[in-house]
């Protein structure tokens, strides 16, 4: 069930990133068509307002510097340039000139408009049935007030505003090009409005198949992911009750292996007590060589036991009061012959007197004592082996450190897994991969917690934090 939950949970957050991956995308693209049109729209400005500048002659406009230059013909001339440049393209709202006030070079003033034919004229320009301010036209010298910032750039170059604008004729852009004279020097600016409602529309066009391409991919990938997360709970499930089943079986197999072995323990033990008559040095020899072989045989149905608990949920820790003293004493009977036997060196702190503790001793003794043999059968001969127990704050630690062949770093995130074993030893030390898994679960199963520092070659340690109370 909480696997199921799990993934769930990834299925759902996977669909969510899908999503948010395939609106960002769609949505760059229509940016990138948006921007593609803007950019068409502004090639097509430009090349308008570089055509219409070069038809116009730099003396007519030298001509024209106040107010009353308007009744020079030259005006009249001019205008009708601007304003046949403005019927040739319907898009176009207003053109006009302009040049940098001889006073102050840094303010613009108007040339001329296409507009103002008699810049006196009552025009409604905006076509709102009133004729006020904003229909006011424009005549030679006058202020050209809060111009833009490309306003000044068309002196140097044909250039068109950044972003399309609003204001009282609708959504326009404007570009920029300059009149120059015989020497190549601009005197004055052509600046023609174009009339942007139809690219808005366009844009908003292009938006919908976007959407719908959007909504579309959505709808397919929540499909996909609905169908993939069916099928794979579905095997997911299979999986688990597989697991499961053998988990089962594994822990009936050791029930049924644990009556025999131990009735055949037993019996060894009656032989050598001469329950069934006196052996000889022979029979005794051969005996005790297969109470060995039974007793190794005990402790591997154990763990298997033990492994199935944990993996059924059935581990059941049974905490009794404990006397550490005798409790260690117990395990050092049993290391202490094998360090010797390997000639491995066994350093040991523990302290001289333990609190009373309420553990359970099956588990705890099987924890330490694995990990002492584990590192005594992976330190080489003559290597070292520390066992260190400490009392803090009521919590038992106990520190198992060798100079052993070391778990690989690659190793080093599955070596408490079930049956997993250090690919160093794995050919070359003989071993079942229970032990660890065991050794973690009962561990964890009181309370307590288990960890390891090792590097390849150099060694392992592993350390045991439990609470006495």
């Amino acid at each position: 069930m909480e696997k199921n939950k799990k993934l769930s949970l990834v299925g759902f957050i996977s669909v969510v990133v899908s999503i948010i991956i395939t609106a960002a995308v769609s949505w760059m693209l229509y940016e990138h068509t948006v921007n593609l049109l803007t950019i068409n729209l502004k090639e097509r400005l430009l090349s308008i307002v570089q055509t219409g500048a070069v038809q116009f002659d730099y003396k007519d406009l030298e001509k024209l510097q106040v107010e009353e230059d308007w009744k020079k013909p030259e005006w009249s001339k001019v205008v009708k340039q601007l304003k046949k440049i403005r019927e040739n393209n319907n898009s176009i709202l207003f053109a006009y000139i302009f040049r940098k006030s001889h006073e102050d070079p840094s303010k613009l003033v108007f040339v001329s408009d296409s507009h103002s034919i008699d810049p006196y004229a009552k025009i409604d320009l905006n076509h709102d049935g009133i004729i006020d301010d904003a229909d006011q036209l424009q005549w030679p010298g006058q202020s050209y007030d809060e111009p833009p910032p490309e306003a000044l750039l068309g002196f140097g170059k044909p250039v068109t505003n950044q972003d399309l604008y609003s204001d009282q004729w609708g959504v326009e852009i404007t570009g920029y090009a300059p009149i120059k004279d015989d020497k190549g020097n601009p005197i004055a600016v052509l600046a023609v409005d174009i009339k942007a409602d139809d690219f808005l529309s366009i844009t908003r066009q292009t938006l919908k198949p976007f959407l719908a391409f959007i909504l579309g991919l959505i709808c397919v990938i929540i499909m996909l992911a609905s169908s993939l997360i069916k099928i794979w709970t579905k095997q997911v499930n299979l999986v688990i009750e597989l697991d499961r089943q053998k988990d089962e079986l594994l822990s009936i197999v050791s029930h049924q292996l644990a009556t025999p072995v131990s009735a055949v323990k037993w019996n060894l033990e009656m032989m050598l007590d001469g329950d069934d008559g006196k052996l000889t040095d022979k029979q005794q020899e051969d005996v005790k060589s297969l109470q060995g072989i039974t007793g190794d045989l005990s402790d591997l149905v154990s763990m298997i036991l033990d492994v199935s608990r944990i993996q059924l949920g059935r581990m059941k820790i049974e905490k009794q009061e404990l006397d550490l003293n005798v409790f260690f004493k117990e395990i050092l009977e049993i290391i202490t012959p094998k360090a010797q036997q390997k000639k491995v060196k066994f350093d040991l702190s523990v302290p001289k007197e333990f609190p009373k503790a309420m553990l359970d001793k099956r588990y705890t003794h099987m924890t330490i004592e694995n990990l002492l043999s584990n590192a005594i059968k992976y330190t080489p001969e003559n290597g070292t082996v520390i066992f260190k127990v400490e009392i803090k704050n009521n919590t038992l630690y106990c520190e198992v450190r060798d100079t052993g062949v070391g778990i690989p770093k690659k190793d080093q995130d599955k070596i408490f897994g079930k049956m997993f074993r250090a690919s160093n030893v794995q050919n070359t030390v003989d071993g079942n991969g229970f032990g660890l898994y065991v050794a973690k679960g009962s561990v964890e199963a009181q309370g307590g917690k288990i960890w390891f520092e090792s590097e390849e070659n150099k060694g392992t340690a592993f350390f045991v934090e439990l609470p006495l109370s």
